[in-house]
């Protein structure tokens, strides 16, 4: 390999090289593709089918509730509307007897001797048996005489012993209905049977002579009417002691239950009202109607469970696709896992191992689960082979034209020509319009200047010192961007006094690197400020706490010369730079004064510099032979 081919490739390595370190530099901050895998999963698969079956669901369960609601109001609606109407035509048909006047008619012709009692009989029965055989809505008919209300003229459809029923449980009804001065209609429900009891008035002096007694059929009220089989209808008239039920399913607690809540909202005021009542597993409806006759008070009564079976269907439908998404997501994360997790966790170890200097290490293990992998592990294995063989193959060449390559710098840049060319690269910066690469280059040679030190001045005014700050702080604002924040609080009375020069850089420089660069971004407080006789220059940055290590090694480092061989040229170069500055001032002002590095505050360190604020001599407070003995001792 010739010398420009071996350069070549010592470039090529150096180039990645770099390129691997800006890689692993920045893999912290970035979110894992585990992490964006699964992500990916869940915001493109997962979420999207959950909440299709939660639309479904929530959409077809509402729109099943809301239509079944609707279905039950219409059935006890229509069940009300028949039911009243055919209760109607019976008091029509009761109240027709007196229009007839045929029992009228008989009474009066026997109260005048014209007939006798039993033909007041066959006359009384005949019309009560018209009433019986035409309209089939009745099963009985009874009519007795005011003035002899044990005599009971009765017609029924039943056998005899139906008279006992009669005498058993509507007599004494009648008779107290009978004592009323009126011809309403009223109807009674007495243990399940529906009656009309009303008076008879003459229609001609209104004077009353018996009151009439019809008994309804029931199963003849709700004749053709078509009832919804899952639903039991009730009705009661006038107050709730009574019930006429239909449909009629076993009785239970819970049953008894919603219906005794059903009533709580009776009221003869109400009209076209329905209320909805819940009592797992039942649900009851309350249709309230105003007649002029009476008022009329219909339930309907239904099984959660019958009446919402379509819900049950659903809630299964969505538990088998729960069930079948399950498996297949815990397969997609098995699959993520084992063919693209797993291999980049392995090379990612080996990454992490040649990080650390074991140049030409393999990757570990089988092959990759998959073809891609397969290559990617070939290639690094390559590469790592590859820079083991460059780095070793050069590293005696690089060693043996180190000191040649630093002289031949050493006479090259010197102050003059150095400044020249940053003169050179701004006037073509600004040429070029690149005002931001102009910038930099006037702060890099303000930090150079003043780092040379060409006037050899012991003391600077601190507004010079700010001025290289500036310089530094604004290099560094470019390379953190909007991660590094600065804040000055300086008095502006303080800038002409004087300080040693390079004392405030350096401790930015490791408030940077010790700070700021440990968390990613942060904050740097410069803070100037007189107290008595001193005046305090203190730089502020935020970063992880110190620990009790910390302390002590930094205050080795304040009082004697850094020689731990763990902490690397970087560390070590910072350490030497904060031990400079503390030794300066100590030399120059005396041993009072000088640099502490302490924790002030969760998370913040402060560098604090104390010097005098007035000081006149501008000769060494000790002599040069001083300064010797202590530099060596």
């Amino acid at each position: 390999m010739n010398e420009q081919n071996f350069a070549d490739e010592i470039n090529k390595v150096n180039r990645e090289a770099a390129a691997a370190t800006d890689i692993l530099n920045n893999r912290k901050q970035r979110v894992s593709l585990r992490r964006r895998l699964l992500l990916l999963v869940v915001i493109i698969w997962i979420v999207p089918v959950l909440m299709i079956c939660y639309f479904v669901t929530v959409t077809y369960r509402n729109d099943i509730i809301d239509k079944t609601n609707q279905f039950m109001e219409d059935g006890i609606k229509n069940f009300t509307y028949f039911t009243m109407r055919r209760i109607d035509e019976a008091v029509d048909i009761s109240k027709s007897t007196s229009y007839e006047m045929i029992i009228e008619k008989a009474w009066k012709n026997y109260e005048s001797d014209k007939i006798n009692s039993a033909e007041l009989y066959r006359q009384i029965i005949g019309n009560l048996n018209s009433k019986l055989y035409v309209e089939n809505r009745f099963i009985m008919t009874a009519f007795y005489l005011t003035d002899n209300p044990d005599h009971l003229y009765y017609k029924s459809r039943m056998d005899a012993n139906y008279i006992s029923i009669y005498r058993n449980e509507v007599e004494e009804v009648a008779k107290k209905i009978s004592v009323q001065e009126n011809s309403d209609a009223h109807i009674e429900i007495i243990n399940g049977r529906i009656y009309i009891i009303r008076n008879l008035y003459t229609t001609t002096n209104y004077t009353k002579f018996g009151t009439l007694i019809m008994e309804l059929n029931k199963d003849k009220l709700i004749d053709g009417i078509s009832l919804n089989k899952d639903y039991e209808y009730s009705f009661f008239i006038n107050d709730t002691g009574s019930i006429i039920s239909f449909q009629d399913q076993s009785s239970d607690h819970n049953r008894d239950g919603i219906f005794h809540k059903l009533t709580k909202h009776y009221s003869k005021d109400m009209n076209g009202r329905i209320d909805y009542e819940n009592d797992q597993p039942y649900i009851g409806l309350l249709y309230q109607q105003k007649h002029s006759d009476f008022h009329f008070g219909a339930v309907l009564i239904a099984n959660d469970s019958v009446l919402f079976s379509q819900l049950m269907d659903l809630y299964v439908i969505m538990i088998i696709i729960m069930l079948v998404i399950i498996p297949v997501f815990v397969y997609m994360l098995y699959f993520i896992s084992h063919h693209i997790t797993n291999p980049m966790s392995r090379m990612i170890g080996a990454v992490n191992k040649m990080e650390q200097g074991r140049l030409g290490l393999q990757v570990e293990g089988s092959s990759m689960p998959n073809t891609e992998f397969d290559v990617l592990m070939e290639a690094f294995n390559h590469m790592s082979y590859e820079l083991k063989y460059l780095f070793d193959y050069a590293y005696n060449e690089k060693i043996a034209r180190k000191d040649a390559q630093i002289i031949a710098l050493q006479s090259q840049i010197n102050p003059h020509f150095l400044n020249n060319t940053l003169e050179m690269m701004n006037w073509q910066a600004r040429m070029a319009g690149d005002v931001t690469v102009s910038k930099m280059i006037e702060a890099l040679g303000t930090l150079l200047n003043h780092s040379m030190d060409r006037t050899n001045k012991k003391l600077i005014s601190l507004s010079e010192e700010l001025r290289c700050v500036d310089a530094y702080l604004y290099i560094i604002s470019m390379r953190f961007g909007k991660r590094l924040k600065i804040e000055k609080e300086i008095d502006p009375n303080l800038l002409q006094i004087k300080v040693p020069q390079l004392i405030l850089q350096p401790l930015i420089e490791n408030a940077v690197v010790h700070g700021v660069e440990t968390v990613k971004n942060g904050t740097i407080q410069i803070k100037i400020y007189k107290k008595q006789d001193n005046v305090y220059l203190q730089i502020i940055n935020t970063g992880k706490n110190m620990t009790e290590e910390d302390l002590e090694r930094v205050e080795s480092i304040l009082n004697g010369i850094p020689n731990d061989p763990n902490i690397g040229i970087k560390s070590s170069h910072e350490s030497l730079g904060i031990h400079n500055v503390n030794q300066r001032i100590k030399l120059i002002f005396g041993k009072t004064y000088g640099l502490t590095i302490r924790p002030i505050s969760d998370g913040e360190t402060a560098s604090t510099i104390i010097v005098p604020y007035s000081y006149e001599s501008e000769e060494d407070p000790v002599d040069q032979s001083t300064i010797i003995r202590n530099k060596i001792g």
